[in-house]
C-alpha cells in the first residue's frame, strides 16, 4: 500500500513538473512580475526599472547590431500557456535587446514570441512619420512559438436531406429521385 501511495505521489509530482512554465528560467521564477503590464511601465518607467516582466506578442522586425540583436514586438496578452493570444487587444510595442546573434530569418516578422526581460527604460524612436515611445527590455529569454496550424473549415453539421415518396421502393429510390 505504501509503495502504491509513493508511486502515485511521484506521478503527480512529475505531472505538475510537466505543467510548469518552461519559458521563465528557474532562477527568475520568483522575480517575474506577471501582473505588470506594458502600459504601466510606459506611464511610469522609473518606478519599474530593473523589474523582470513576462510579455508576449508578434514580432514586427529583428535587427542585428554589433552588441547583439534587437527585436521589436507588438504586445499581445498571454494565454494560460503563456502564448500570445490571437486578438487585436494590444498595449503597444516594446523592444527586446538580446546578447548574441539571432537570425532574422528565424525570428521573422509575424512569428509569436514570449519574452522574459528586465525593464531598462523607455525611448522615443521614429515610427513612420511620428515619434513613438517604446519600452526597452534587456532580454533574458525569448521563446519562439511554433507556427499555428490553420483551422479546418468543416461544415458545422452534415447536410440535411428531405425525402418524399410512397411505395416499396421508397428507401431505395428516394435519394436518387431527383435524377
Amino acid at each position: 500500500m505504501k509503495n502504491a501511495l509513493f508511486a502515485i505521489t511521484i506521478g503527480f509530482m512529475l505531472l505538475a513538473a510537466g505543467c510548469a512554465s518552461s519559458i521563465v528560467p528557474p532562477d527568475l521564477q520568483n522575480e517575474v512580475k506577471r501582473d505588470l503590464g506594458l502600459s504601466q511601465v510606459k506611464s511610469n518607467p522609473g518606478a519599474h526599472k530593473d523589474q523582470v516582466v513576462l510579455w508576449g506578442g508578434r514580432i514586427i522586425k529583428t535587427i542585428n547590431k554589433k552588441k547583439g540583436t534587437l527585436i521589436e514586438v507588438l504586445q499581445l496578452p498571454l494565454d494560460q500557456q503563456e502564448r500570445p493570444k490571437q486578438v487585436h487587444d494590444t498595449q503597444g510595442r516594446f523592444i527586446v535587446s538580446m546578447t548574441g546573434f539571432l537570425d532574422p530569418e528565424v525570428y521573422q516578422a509575424g512569428k509569436e514570441v514570449t519574452v522574459v526581460g528586465r525593464v531598462a527604460g523607455v525611448e522615443e524612436l521614429p515610427l513612420g512619420e511620428i515619434t513613438y515611445t517604446y519600452v526597452l527590455l534587456r532580454g533574458k529569454e525569448v521563446y519562439l512559438w511554433p507556427q499555428r496550424q490553420p483551422a479546418e473549415n468543416y461544415p458545422p453539421y452534415p447536410p440535411v436531406y428531405f425525402y418524399y415518396g410512397v411505395g416499396p421502393g421508397y428507401w431505395y429510390n428516394a435519394p436518387y429521385m431527383w435524377w
